[in-house]
């Protein structure tokens, strides 16, 4: 029972934070970023990231970074892949510029939290090419991902879509009839990267941003299409409703009275055993 309480206390405090942030907006980013494949790590060298993108939750201005426009900045598109390590130094050197000076805003974002994939593993692999990276602090960032476990439960949405295509982010965007063109899931991201298909890959990024602000809108206008269950939606659970009237003081004062009305009746009973008259 005090599992199901805590869960409807953490969905409370999600949908407070989704009006916090929609109220905010302005000073909310989406964020999201694609790299080299982290399943397929046999070195167990760092994962080369190939671009990163934000988006305004409340304008939709996006900025985005990527080693490909590097590349054709410093004029060597053609031969880009001799000097990658370069070019992705300059992309996050130019990224953690703009957050240095975003640092107050919060940010939005999907499983970015930790060494593997997340703002942990920008900054770490900054630092491998030799560069300093801002650290954001940990409260101005955001998991969508998570929020939606605790407003929907961890079964709103399926881990496929209908194609197959592994990811709660296709799934959802698919339950949602929510655009997923250039998209790509894991598997697809990490061939991209093998074949330096970096274009697509920075493409990916960019729709996944119109995608999580589309998923993080449809949230707080409570109109997010889930497999939730209809009390997982609304924070009804059987369960929670008895122990909200066991808290509740009417239902204190209630049990007391029938406590004393009972043992009136048993007394009385007991004194009539003796003839006693009441």
């Amino acid at each position: 029972m005090g599992a199901e309480l805590d869960r409807v206390k953490d969905r409370k405090r999600s949908r407070a934070l989704i009006e916090d942030l929609y109220l905010d907006a302005n000073r909310v980013y989406v964020i999201h970023y694609s790299c080299e494949s982290f399943y397929e790590n046999d070195t167990g060298e760092s994962k080369r990231v190939t671009s990163i993108a934000t988006r305004n939750l409340k304008t939709g201005q996006t900025k985005s970074w990527s080693i490909h426009k590097e590349a054709e900045l410093s004029k060597q598109l053609s031969s880009m892949q001799a000097e990658l390590n370069k070019f992705e130094k300059s992309m996050l050197k130019g990224f953690f510029q703009w957050l240095d000076k975003h640092k107050d805003c919060r940010f939005l974002h999907w499983n970015m939290r930790d060494e593997n994939f997340g703002f942990f593993a920008l900054e770490h692999r900054f630092r491998v090419l030799g560069g300093k990276p801002v650290e954001l602090p940990d409260d101005k960032k955001v998991d969508l991902a998570r929020e939606l476990v605790a407003l929907y439960g961890r079964n709103y949405a399926p881990h496929a879509d209908s194609r197959g295509r592994k990811g709660r982010i296709m799934a959802l965007a698919e339950l949602n009839n929510a655009s997923d063109q250039d998209a790509l899931p894991g598997a697809d991201e990490a061939a991209a990267f093998v074949n330096a298909e970096y274009i697509k890959m920075h493409q990916s990024t960019l729709r996944k941003l119109d995608m999580f602000a589309n998923f993080f809108e449809r949230t707080h206008e409570k109109s997010l299409k889930t497999k939730s269950r209809w009390y997982e939606r609304n924070g009804v659970h059987p369960v929670v409703l008895i122990e909200i009237v066991k808290d509740h003081p009417i239902y204190t004062t209630v049990i007391v009275l029938s406590g004393l009305a009972i043992a009136a009746v048993n007394f009385s009973r007991f004194l009539a055993l003796f003839n006693y008259p009441l």
